[in-house]
């Protein structure tokens, strides 16, 4: 508190002409002090003198406990220290701006004022009750009660209406599994998601980003489709498109994290959650001028559930499909039928009961779109099957189907055997086609042709294909015998001219053109 001869100083310095930071400077105090008393009159000055004796009558029994977090943290807000008073003191009563006053007013006192810095933010337009979400990560060094330096790794959402809050804390970095159970456990604690949610262009989520162009990680792909909230990502180094989350990681920081000692993670979770009621959520927000979680009892009936997934729950497999047809699952993309896209196309990705072959199934109307051989690589391009392959039924189905479409079968099986023997890379794609011809010809027309092509050791499905064409081709050009004539044609017989009739044709022809 400035006293009386401080008070007419600065009164006297104005008066004269002096700024306000001339007087800070010449007087050497705070220039908020400078500011505070800068347009006050006399009567009110002493009815300001009035209430601080008041204010210390009531913050006396605290003043030990406000001096030692002063002295061991010399930066310390006013609102940090009104928190830990409340933390510690079930019945304490004084209010905030009365704990705020009397701590400025003892800086002054002991000497002890504050260094800090200033950013600069962009204010972000208000959004509808249920609309919006914005996540950000962050992190932090705090020391435990052996002075050994631990580093915290920090998940926090808020609702960008209510300004309702949710932090969680681990000791390891954030990768996406762990970021997506942060998230269910926030979803949890809001009973619900909002429509959209904004983020950084962090590597637990984004693989890439090209023009636009946006890649998340595989898991958070699945998880965005499943929990089916949209992402709006935000420009590098630009903290004013998602300011309410950059304004909660420093208030957590500076409010919540700063000046504790740290007795464990389960400990610190635990006193996050009380700090977010009593003092996150549960006192006025400078912006909104309301309290967090008085507001967000109206937000949280805009909200959409989310079934919970648990941490040992798997996420089901579900990616969408992209302007290139394809889908990517596991690291690896996997190619489509051609127009198979349309913008939101989703795919359920279920893998098969062989551990071999993957289903990429329709999202909504269930329809089997694809099945490929799982490919244990990364970063794979696995290209649509042939179009004669046949795609879905199993290798060993397929190949007693074949044998089976034999008329023969004996022969039908010795001819399948050496194929399968022989060319091993495209033995599906060989057994797909033998199935085709089989639909196509007669069974008489493929015995012939498999006799053929055996008699002259022509294992292959497309030498038994060319050769049922072959036959196909002769059988139509061949002449036909009076049988194969319609019996009321039969008696009808070609009228006989002379060979002088054309003679003559033809020299009348060059006559008249002579």
């Amino acid at each position: 508190m400035t006293g009386t001869r401080m008070f007419a100083k600065i009164k006297e310095l104005k008066q004269i002409g002096y700024k306000k930071l001339s007087v800070a400077t010449e007087l050497q105090i705070d220039v908020k002090t400078v500011r505070k008393y800068w347009d006050m009159t006399e009567d009110e000055y002493q009815e300001y003198l009035a209430s601080t004796k008041t204010r210390s009558r009531i913050m006396t029994p605290y003043k030990n406990d406000i001096l030692e977090m002063l002295k061991k943290y010399p930066n310390i807000t006013g609102s940090v220290i009104y928190d830990r008073l409340r933390e510690v003191n079930e019945e304490f009563e004084p209010s905030y701006r009365s704990v705020r006053l009397y701590v400025s007013d003892l800086r002054e006192e002991v000497g002890i004022p504050t260094i800090k810095t200033i950013r600069q933010y962009t204010e972000c337009e208000e959004l509808p009750l249920g609309f919006q979400a914005q996540v950000d990560l962050g992190q932090m060094v705090m020391q435990d009660a052996y002075n050994k330096r631990i580093k915290i790794y920090i998940f926090a959402m808020v609702m960008s209406a209510s300004r309702h809050k949710y932090v969680y804390f681990q000791l390891d970095p954030f990768t996406s599994q762990t970021f997506i159970e942060a998230h269910d456990r926030a979803f949890k604690y809001f009973s619900g998601r909002t429509t959209e949610i904004v983020y950084d262009q962090d590597r637990v989520m984004v693989v890439s980003e090209n023009s636009g162009d946006i890649i998340f990680t595989e898991k958070f792909e699945n998880y965005k489709n499943y929990a089916g909230f949209s992402v709006h990502l935000c420009r590098g180094y630009d903290p004013e498109s998602k300011g309410k989350i950059e304004s909660v990681v420093k208030y957590v920081k500076n409010n919540f994290l700063k000046y504790r000692v740290f007795h464990g993670i389960s400990a610190l979770n635990s006193d996050g959650l009380a700090w977010l009621d009593r003092t996150g959520n549960g006192l006025i927000h400078e912006t909104t001028k309301m309290i967090p979680k008085v507001v967000f009892e109206q937000e949280k009936k805009h909200l959409k559930s989310v079934s919970a997934l648990g941490i040992k729950t798997e996420i089901p497999r579900v990616a969408v499909v992209r302007k290139t047809n394809v889908v990517v699952y596991k690291q690896n993309r996997y190619a489509m039928p051609k127009g198979t896209y349309f913008p939101g196309r989703k795919m359920k990705i279920a893998e098969c009961s062989d551990g071999k072959n993957i289903d990429f199934i329709d999202y909504e109307t269930k329809e089997l779109i694809q099945r490929h051989l799982i490919n244990h690589e990364k970063g794979k391009y696995i290209g649509t099957n042939h179009p004669e392959r046949d795609r879905f039924t199993d290798y060993t189905e397929l190949t007693e189907k074949v044998i089976n479409g034999f008329g023969d079968e004996s022969k039908g099986k010795a001819f399948v055997e050496v194929i399968l023997e022989e060319k091993k890379r495209y033995a599906r794609d060989q057994l797909g086609l033998l199935a085709k011809l089989q639909k196509q010809f007669t069974g008489q027309e493929i015995n012939h042709a498999l006799e053929y092509c055996m008699s002259r050791k022509l294992y292959s499905a497309v030498y038994l294909k060319d050769t049922l064409e072959y036959l196909s081709i002769n059988k139509k050009d061949k002449v036909f015998e009076k049988a194969d004539i319609p019996d009321k044609y039969l008696k009808i017989t070609a009228q006989k001219r002379s060979i002088d009739v054309y003679s003559s044709i033809t020299t009348g022809r060059g006559n008249h053109h002579g």
